[in-house]
């Protein structure tokens, strides 16, 4: 039988603390534990609790990813939309530059340097975008077909804002103006989406989803579980349905073809944000009743060391 030597071409390492440098695979005998370990990988996702926001809201708005994230607008006590815009470096939320109008339930995405923001819950139905250069945000030209609770994704220079209050309407947005596109199959709005402005996912209010590749939209396969105002991250091929109204701590993932099950957020919560780089790097903060609360998950795959034992 072949030893870790003849496979890996290496002895198993005699040490007194475990290395703060391995690698997947790596096994060493720690001397004052008396134990031997290896380094090995996640099989699963879990949630972990990240940095509080200073301001508690609900349906806000989000872009970023989770070491570079970014808050915008909401509802904050005593029951009114918020200006409030905050930065995420990964552990901890930072003030920055208020919105030019307090805002809930807008569509927004992009990254914490480059954000833009649109439409909104207020009533009438608003039709006003605002870009964020890191620093301060700034008035753009309005949406094409003003809406409540639209869903955006995509990038400042290259958004996407679709649906809404009894609308399919779909807009792309070139950093300058918005383009009236193909409409959704479905009209919908407090629901989610994750991607960019060529490949989209919309999901949630119903467990209908529906995929754009740029020019239409297709129908999906159905997303495991029901429920408004959950919120979105990832991007179309590895997305991240997180949570919903009311109090649900359901989270889910899709492949761009299917949907999986995943661990529970350690909090439900509705009316919260998501953002991050893909579904195995995401995280969720905000959401109902006004929350501070941040959670972070990291997807499988991630290391993780495991003591060895001969059970």
């Amino acid at each position: 039988m072949a030893t870790y030597y003849d496979i890996f071409g290496q002895k198993v390492q005699y040490l007194s603390s475990d290395p703060s440098d391995v690698q997947i695979g790596q096994v060493w005998y720690n001397s004052t534990s008396n134990t031997a370990k290896v380094q090995a990988a996640t099989t699963v996702g879990s949630w972990a609790t990240g940095g509080n926001l200073n301001t508690a809201r609900r349906i806000l708005g989000r872009a970023g990813v989770v070491s570079a994230g970014l808050a915008m607008g909401g509802v904050a006590p005593p029951e009114s939309p918020t200006t409030a815009t905050e930065e995420y470096d990964g552990s901890s939320w930072t003030n920055s530059g208020a919105m030019n109008t307090g805002q809930h339930g807008l569509a927004a995405d992009g990254v914490q340097t480059a954000a833009y923001a649109a439409g909104g819950a207020n009533v009438p139905a608003p039709s006003a975008s605002e870009e964020y250069n890191g620093a301060t945000w700034t008035s753009g030209n309005p949406v094409n077909s003003a809406r409540r609770y639209p869903v955006g994704t995509g990038t400042q220079t290259a958004g996407l804002i679709f649906g809404g209050v009894g609308s399919s309407a779909t807009e792309t947005y070139d950093g300058t103006n918005w383009t009236s596109v193909s409409s959704m199959n479905t009209a919908r709005s407090e629901f989610a989406g994750a991607g960019l402005q060529t490949a989209t996912v919309a999901f949630g209010a119903t467990t209908a989803t529906e995929d754009w590749n740029g020019s239409s939209w297709t129908t999906g396969n159905n997303l495991p579980y029901s429920a408004s105002s959950n919120a979105g991250a990832g991007i179309q091929t590895a997305a991240i349905s997180i949570g919903g109204s009311p109090g649900v701590s359901t989270t889910a993932i899709y492949d761009g073809t299917n949907w999986s099950s995943n661990p529970s957020l350690a909090t439900g919560r509705g009316g919260a944000a998501g953002a991050g780089s893909s579904s195995s790097d995401s995280m969720v903060f905000g959401g109902s009743p006004n929350t501070t609360a941040t959670e972070e998950f990291t997807g499988a795959g991630a290391p993780i060391t495991q003591t060895l034992t001969t059970s």
